[in-house]
């Protein structure tokens, strides 16, 4: 007996480190080449794709087309939440894998306004527009593939991967772009250096797509495979059956997806234009606190919800956003390296402990048959409603202000609310733990 469940459990071990892998390494890619066009969008498409226009309304145009693909992301949250309910998690996850890396490698060859005029921010629209539609099946897919092959007691652990990967994505687009901007001058960066980030994706895709491809389908879905349970309509189903499920998914996500671009999109554009730093500087700060709460906060966070329960670690998440919102632009509107770095910070921890528990969180509650469509709508439908529009809406806030921060505070404070309101009502989706699991479990990890 000894034997054989030892053997069990490198076995399990095993397939485990695939599933973290296939989850973590194709999850950044993805968010790699997302966040990649935000930055892009924030630092030089104004400049080369909508030259017409004076700055401001060139930055918020850029910003329209970065919302673009949150438009499209709902409508890739069905179709490869069918997609995944029906024809299983892995396919679904390479599918959308190929074709994030088609689009953000066409963005890379794309010419630009003084090649081909108006054609120009329309084709960046439609690749972006494909960009979202890819990522919108992504997250979901992912989140079922690790949680669904993990054990009861580490669905958080594994899911938090999936998260991981997303933050990794982020730190990867920020790395690149800071190096670039560092060796090449601004006009060789505007001619060509913005387009070597979106060609090297076509490296990490193949890279992602070999690892993927090596795991094996969840047991979940194929034990439903076998008895027959695949509907046929999962969207149909979950609306009917699981709706408030959705809607509270998509309130409890807008705080989430808010900070992220923020953070990610915003304050870059923020901080170059209206504090006067260097774009360098703010990207180095948004790379130094990303790579700390990605090696030692990440995955400590997930790892608590399957501790003390998903949904204490989450509303820490909304809370620490409402408390946050002010000091943070207090902090941020000095202008000093230090001071912008913390409340960075500040910001992006109050978002980890949100984001790193949704991986076992967001598909725990809603049933095996309808998990990719039920949380891809409402996560997708939440980034659309907060994620997409908020660096368009600071950016018009800060506008109407004549420079002030604080209506984007409270912006923040009114968004967290929604989203500690939201949590409040969705019930605790860890599996209770009986005395004897948690004694296996202490036992294993000595």
């Amino acid at each position: 007996m000894v034997n054989k469940r030892s053997a069990g459990d490198v076995s399990y071990r095993r397939r485990m480190s695939r599933v973290a892998m296939a989850s973590f390494v194709g999850t950044t890619i993805e968010w790699y080449d997302f966040f990649l066009y935000g930055t892009m969008a924030a630092l030089v498409f104004s400049q080369l794709f909508f030259t017409k226009l004076d700055p401001a309304t060139g930055t918020i145009a850029s910003f329209a087309t970065f919302a673009a693909g949150f438009l499209a992301r709902p409508l890739g949250g069905i179709a490869f939440g069918y997609f995944g309910d029906r024809a299983g998690r892995k396919a679904s996850l390479i599918a959308s894998l190929s074709l994030m890396g088609v689009s953000t490698f066409l963005i890379g060859i794309l010419p630009t306004y003084s090649s081909i005029g108006i054609l120009a921010p329309i084709l960046l629209s439609i690749f972006r527009l494909v960009q979202g539609f890819a990522l919108g099946g992504e997250w979901a897919g992912a989140a079922a593939l690790a949680t669904e092959h993990a054990d009861e007691g580490k669905r958080g652990f594994y899911g938090g991967w999936v998260q991981l990967g997303s933050s990794a994505g982020s730190v990867l687009a920020t790395a690149t772009v800071l190096l670039l901007s560092a060796l090449l001058d601004e006009d060789s960066f505007l001619s060509w250096g913005w387009r070597v980030p979106f060609l090297l994706s076509a490296v990490l895709v193949v890279l992602g797509m070999f690892i993927r491809l090596k795991v094996e389908e969840t047991p979940v879905f194929q034990q439903m495979k076998r008895e027959g349970r695949r509907g046929r309509m999962p969207l149909a189903a979950v609306l009917q059956r699981q709706w408030r499920t959705v809607l509270l998914v998509v309130g409890m996500h807008l705080a989430n997806t808010t900070i992220a671009y923020l953070t990610g999109v915003f304050l870059l554009s923020y901080g170059t234009k209206q504090i006067g730093m260097e774009s360098n500087t703010v990207l180095l700060a948004k790379l130094t606190t990303g790579l700390i709460l990605v090696t030692l906060v990440s995955m400590p966070a997930a790892a608590l919800g399957d501790r003390i329960g998903r949904r204490p670690v989450y509303l820490a998440g909304t809370l620490g956003l409402v408390v946050f919102a002010f000091p943070a632009f207090w902090l941020f509107d000095t202008g000093n390296f230090a001071l912008v770095f913390i409340a960075i910070l500040l910001l992006g921890l109050a978002n980890v402990l949100m984001y790193q528990t949704q991986g076992a969180f967001f598909t725990e509650i809603f049933a095996p048959d309808v998990r990719c469509t039920g949380a891809a709508l409402g996560v997708q439908v939440a980034t659309v409603i907060g994620g997409g529009t908020a660096p368009i809406i600071a950016t018009s806030l800060i506008l109407f202000s004549a420079g002030n921060s604080w209506p984007v505070s409270a912006y923040l404070i009114v968004i967290g609310l929604i989203s500690t309101a939201c949590t409040l009502l969705v019930k605790e989706s860890r599996p209770a733990r009986s005395g004897a699991q948690v004694a296996a479990e202490g036992a294993l990890s000595r």
